[in-house]
């Protein structure tokens, strides 16, 4: 699984733009592509503890059937994600892209990923099958030491990118880290700064040029991270918004908690999250 782009598809609305995101990245990034399905562990499982609820000959033969309930259940769930892996792997196809790696495990998705090696990058919907807002972005954006790729319900090929910056060590190696990147080549990037100081700016503006990057640099305001960084982004044309996760300053403060939540409710473009 080493330098591996790995697309987390479940059926949902987010699932075309996955796959599509993902056959983007893998081609500039030159990495193999895995198309990944999680069986999830169901919280309301079919069998369950009926102890001192009813007697003991109607326990047995109703656990039995809830046994069988329960394994058939897991059986067509199994089988529905194999038509989703399927089903991506013919879109891609379609497109172009035929050396593609389909896998399913059962857990959680969270360690899963952690559990696949070393990913290049991974990419997930925003919104899942089982929550509006994508249920396991910020456990994983916690977690995973890699870049993290959520995307909307439609695909869009980045051609201007914006990189939110905020003067830390950590959002400068993710800014070098960027500027080496083959994602980045041919396109125009921006760098912007809520509420923060131009010679910065310049500096980062710099660390881009030195790459043959088209950049621009701009302050924002605003009383909120989040609607300063949408705001431009649409007045912008911006289709792909890159971030670091964590940090101590107000900027990446902001990705901890419910944050990151207002964060993928407010915009609709891609968002790379970089550790």
């Amino acid at each position: 699984m080493n330098n591996t782009v790995i697309a987390c598809v479940d059926g949902s609305p987010s699932t075309r733009p996955v796959c599509e995101y993902a056959a983007w990245a893998a081609r500039l990034l030159d990495a193999p592509l895995s198309l990944l399905h999680v069986l999830e562990k169901d919280t309301h499982p079919a069998v369950s503890d009926l102890s001192g609820i009813i007697g003991i000959d109607s326990q047995v033969h109703l656990t039995e059937e809830l046994v069988k309930v329960e394994g058939e259940r897991n059986r067509l769930l199994m089988a529905q994600g194999k038509a989703i892996l399927a089903g991506c792997a013919e879109l891609l196809s379609k497109g172009g892209c035929t050396d593609i790696r389909l896998l399913q495990r059962h857990g959680e998705l969270d360690g899963i990923l952690r559990g696949l090696g070393d990913i290049r990058l991974m990419i997930l919907g925003r919104r899942g099958t089982k929550n509006p807002v994508g249920s396991h972005l910020e456990s994983i954006i916690r977690l995973q030491k890699k870049p993290v790729l959520i995307v909307p319900e439609f695909y869009s090929q980045p051609s201007k990118i914006m990189f939110a910056y905020d003067g830390s060590e950590e959002s400068r190696k993710n800014l070098t880290y960027l500027a080496l990147s083959p994602l980045l080549r041919g396109l125009e990037c921006h760098i912007t700064m809520v509420k923060g100081d131009t010679q910065t700016l310049l500096e980062a503006k710099s660390i881009l040029q030195k790459e043959g990057i088209t950049v621009e640099i701009h302050k924002l305001k605003g009383e909120s991270v989040a609607e300063a960084l949408c705001s431009y982004a649409s007045e912008h044309g911006i289709n792909l918004i890159v971030m670091g996760a964590y940090g101590h300053s107000p900027l990446r403060r902001f990705f901890i908690g419910s944050n990151t939540s207002e964060m993928l409710e407010k915009t609709q473009f891609p968002l790379l999250m970089l550790r």
